[in-house]
C-alpha cells in the first residue's frame, strides 16, 4: 500500500509540472528592420479578440496572438499604405503543448512598396 502512494504522489507530482510549465509559457518575437533591434513578448490568452502589437520602424507593424485554448500563435505583419496598414502576411503556428521551447523560424517580409525587409524570429518560451 506504501508502494503505490509514492506511486500516485509521484503522478500527481508530474502532473503539476507539467500544467505548470505549459501555463508559465510566453512567446517572445525579435524584430530587425533598418538596423533597429525590437522584442515583443506575447502571453497566453483564451480570447481570440485579444492581440499583442508593436509599430516598428520603415512602416511595419506586427501584431501577435497566443491562443492557448486553440494551441496557435498568429503573427500577422502590416505595412503603411498612405494612412492605413495594409496586411502583408499572415502566418498560423501550431504550438506544442509538452514542446518547450518551441521554435517557429526566421522570417522575412519584404515591401516592395518601399523596397524594405523586416526580419522575426518568435520562440516559445517557459518557466519552470
Amino acid at each position: 500500500m506504501h508502494k503505490k502512494m509514492i506511486i500516485n504522489n509521484c503522478f500527481i507530482l508530474a502532473l503539476a509540472t507539467t500544467f505548470t510549465s505549459a501555463t508559465a509559457s510566453k512567446i517572445e518575437c525579435n524584430f530587425d528592420v533598418n538596423d533597429t533591434q525590437k522584442t515583443l513578448t506575447l502571453y497566453p490568452s483564451e480570447d481570440i479578440f485579444t492581440s499583442t502589437k508593436i509599430t516598428l520602424p520603415g512602416g511595419f507593424r506586427f501584431t501577435g496572438q497566443y491562443l492557448s485554448e486553440l494551441k496557435i500563435f498568429k503573427a500577422y505583419i502590416y505595412h503603411t499604405q498612405k494612412e492605413r496598414y495594409v496586411l502583408l502576411a499572415l502566418q498560423s503556428f501550431a504550438i506544442k503543448p509538452a514542446s518547450c521551447p518551441q521554435d517557429f523560424g526566421q522570417h522575412r517580409v519584404y515591401d516592395s512598396e518601399d523596397e524594405r525587409e523586416l526580419y522575426f524570429h518568435c520562440r516559445k518560451k517557459c518557466t519552470q
